[in-house]
């Protein structure tokens, strides 16, 4: 069958598809509504898992916070009756107790003994460590380490640093320790770390030398140069200096402890030697100990 042009009526074309859009975009927006709809009740119940969660969350903690309160921290059986203080001389029984804000009568657990221990370390940098412990039902145990002062830093410097390099004030006289020279810091203060290699060595070697029976007596550990450090010997009634590197020098480990030790025990040797009794420099920066200048 074949058809003309004019059998094809143009309006009718228009009608049909007008009505197939028609149809598709009622489709369209019946999808979209499907979609919307599903997104908010999947939102919807996101939320209120969520907010259920938190109700939980909430209901728990106060539940623990309501047993731990009933059970412990207003449980009059948890009363402190035996404050025991030990160790740290620096401090009295009295100060420990105003600075721990711990006393006989108080509950066990109505302090946090991490927030105690923070608090006291960090305005009493003399003291080392801090151990509390509670002892059922009625005891507390508090032990107490103090730094142990190794150098004086500067000859005025009311500061003294331990083996760490932590700084601390001393009280009482710091005459009898080695002083350290040269070391520079317009912020120090108690509480602070000595820092830098040559510091970090001079306190190396003040620590073996102390430890050691090697029998050497620094009155001064000089750090102005930045590649070794000298040493002002007391040997009799002359000093004695030394300039003074090994390898891993300031980094404080078991080959630098090592590699010091050797270098420390060639230095009294050379010292004590027929030669080494008249000369007042050595060189002890390289393997050989070298003798330099006469009295």
């Amino acid at each position: 069958m074949w058809f003309d042009d004019e059998d094809i009526n143009p309006g009718r074309l228009r009608l049909f598809f007008k009505k197939r859009g028609n149809r598709r975009k009622a489709i369209l927006n019946v999808n979209t509504r499907y979609v919307d709809k599903k997104n908010t009740q999947r939102i919807g119940t996101g939320a209120m898992l969520a907010a259920l969660i938190v109700g939980i969350t909430v209901i728990a903690w106060l539940g623990c916070s309501f047993v731990f309160r009933a059970l412990l921290s207003n449980n009059d059986r948890f009363k402190i009756e035996h404050l025991n203080i030990t160790g740290g001389s620096a401090l009295s029984r009295d100060l420990v107790t105003e600075y721990t804000q711990i006393k006989e009568g108080m509950n066990l657990f109505s302090f946090n003994i991490t927030k105690v221990w923070k608090d006291f370390i960090k305005y009493q940098p003399n003291v080392k460590t801090l151990r509390i412990s509670r002892q059922l039902p009625d005891t507390l145990e508090i032990n107490i380490t103090d730094r142990v002062p190794l150098a004086r830093i500067g000859r005025k410097s009311p500061f003294v640093a331990d083996n760490e390099g932590c700084i601390f004030s001393l009280k009482g006289s710091a005459r009898s320790l080695s002083v350290m020279t040269g070391y520079r810091d317009p912020g120090m203060k108690p509480g602070c770390k000595l820092c830098g290699t040559m510091a970090m060595a001079a306190l190396e070697v003040l620590e073996v030398s102390r430890s050691s029976e090697l029998g050497l007596f620094i009155d001064e550990v000089e750090l102005n140069n930045p590649e070794y450090i000298v040493l002002y010997i007391l040997d009799g009634d002359k000093v004695k200096e030394v300039d003074l590197a090994w390898p891993e020098m300031g980094k404080q480990n078991q080959v630098s402890r090592k590699k010091l030790q050797k270098k420390l025990s060639d230095l009294v040797n050379a010292m004590k030697s027929e030669s080494g009794r008249k000369m007042r420099r050595f060189n002890a920066r390289f393997d050989d100990i070298v003798g330099e200048a006469t009295i």
